[in-house]
């Protein structure tokens, strides 16, 4: 961890230092200056996120991203917060119940419906977010999922938002990589035909983990 620091880390290192001086040295010449005291200071950011998520209920596992995360680092006065754009690739999950004898396979869409909103207090950066879960090509069987479930698509979907709040403990703003974690739960889904029960029953419900890593686009 204290070893020598690669050149590439280095030098992404070295832009971001030079950005937020630049920006927390404009934020001090604006404070000075009683008509603008008021503005914020934005410092453009843009992140690869990737991730996973827990279902409590199954225990199965969701691979996130590769997504995207681009906005800025708001400076207002003595506080800073981070406001962004959030996208993230389809998904696929794989259930197996029955000790694995009967297995589920889908595609899983998280799609934000707003934009991710965080502030940074006491060293901890907590960001907010709301994102719609949506399901289709629904896939089950015996061993092997080969018989499809009828979905209508971009229809079988959560009843409201995923309530997202993670956490970054001690967060860096300087690292290469920033990891955040939190829980959050999964309504029960609408629209998803035959299976909205099914859905409820095997995935809907409280405790579901989340973890993500934002590594950063700026050199």
């Amino acid at each position: 961890m204290f070893g020598r620091t690669r050149p590439k880390t280095a030098s992404r290192r070295l832009g971001t230092v030079v950005a937020l001086t630049s920006a927390l040295a404009m934020a001090g010449s604006l404070a000075a200056t009683p008509a603008l005291a008021d503005d914020p200071v934005e410092i453009p950011v843009s992140y690869t996120v990737t991730g996973k998520t827990t279902v409590k209920k199954t225990g199965g596992t969701l691979d996130l991203g590769p997504g995207q995360l681009n906005g800025a680092l708001v400076i207002d006065g003595d506080n800073v917060g981070i406001r962004g754009d959030l996208s993230l690739p389809p998904s696929t999950a794989n259930i197996s119940l029955v000790s694995g004898v009967f297995k589920i396979k889908a595609r899983v869409r998280i799609e934000p419906t707003g934009p991710v909103t965080g502030t940074l207090a006491n060293g901890d950066l907590t960001t907010h977010s709301q994102a719609n879960m949506l399901i289709d090509n629904i896939v089950v069987g015996l061993f092997w999922p080969v018989i499809p479930l009828p979905t209508v698509p971009n229809a079988c979907k959560t009843v409201k938002p995923l309530d997202l709040t993670l956490i970054s403990k001690n967060v860096d703003l300087f690292a290469e990589t920033i990891p955040s974690s939190g829980t959050f739960t999964i309504p029960e889904f609408k629209d998803c035909f035959i299976n909205d029960l099914a859905l409820g029953a095997l995935i809907s419900g409280p405790d579901n983990t989340i973890n993500l890593s934002m590594k950063s686009n700026l050199s």
